[in-house]
């Protein structure tokens, strides 16, 4: 069974809290190495039914095995709650959370990949003053121009999840419709890299973090001895 793959893994994530230097990860101080309560199947089914879509395979065994959300990458991952407006994926328990997304607009269709494409194009066809008779219908043509390049490029983030905040305005996405359903996705916008592949599915992505998390912390130098007290 798909669940197998988390065996152990809820206990692994706690441990790391008790050891020495946990702290010195990065991130830490966003999650605690805290994991919230699982979901259970009743729970699932409702959030499907919001999302119009089953969850990405690996991401609801997760949910269903090893917690919510909380600890994770970065600051920690974004846990699915329900409220009077339905399902969405909030900072819970998290110091630094990323943005808030509902379910409704995770199931919508991920089309970032293509208009992508649109904005790199878009981006060729900034209007410059020089090539403007005044002023006034430069402002005019940048604010069309402006106004669409923000429209593409809010649009990207349909049909995923704000999972995590990797910090600086940085995120990482689970995609959840489409034919990259289930892949982590990085929204690097702030420094003008649009939205693009991590390469890793949720699974190898989280238990990347957990093994990555793990060596850091062997490899911390011993805490030294408290001198005898005399």
């Amino acid at each position: 069974m798909i669940e197998g793959m988390w065996a152990g893994v809820r206990e692994r994530v706690l441990r790391l809290a008790g050891h020495p230097g946990a702290e010195k990860i990065f991130g830490a101080r966003g999650h605690g190495f805290r994991l919230g309560p699982v979901l259970d199947e009743g729970e699932l089914r409702a959030l499907e039914a919001d999302l119009g879509i089953g969850l990405p395979v690996e991401y609801r065994s997760f949910l269903r095995c090893v917690g919510g959300g909380g600890a994770g990458p970065d600051y920690g991952l974004m846990t699915p709650v329900s409220d009077d407006s339905g399902w969405q994926w909030r900072g819970v328990g998290l110091a630094y959370p990323g943005q808030p997304t509902t379910a409704r607009f995770a199931g919508q269709p991920f089309v970032a990949e293509a208009l992508q494409e649109e904005l790199d194009s878009l981006e060729t066809q900034e209007p410059e003053r020089g090539a403007f008779a005044s002023e006034d219908a430069f402002r005019r043509a940048y604010a069309a121009w402006d106004a669409r390049y923000e429209e593409l490029s809010d649009a990207q983030e349909a049909g995923a999840v704000f999972l995590s905040e990797q910090g600086c305005g940085y995120t990482s996405l689970l995609v959840m419709t489409g034919p990259h359903r289930g892949a982590i996705w990085e929204d690097l916008r702030p420094a003008d890299g649009g939205i693009r592949p991590s390469g890793q599915n949720f699974a190898q992505w989280y238990r990347s973090w957990i093994e990555r998390t793990e060596q850091q912390l062997q490899a911390l130098p011993p805490a030294p001895e408290a001198p005898d007290r005399v």
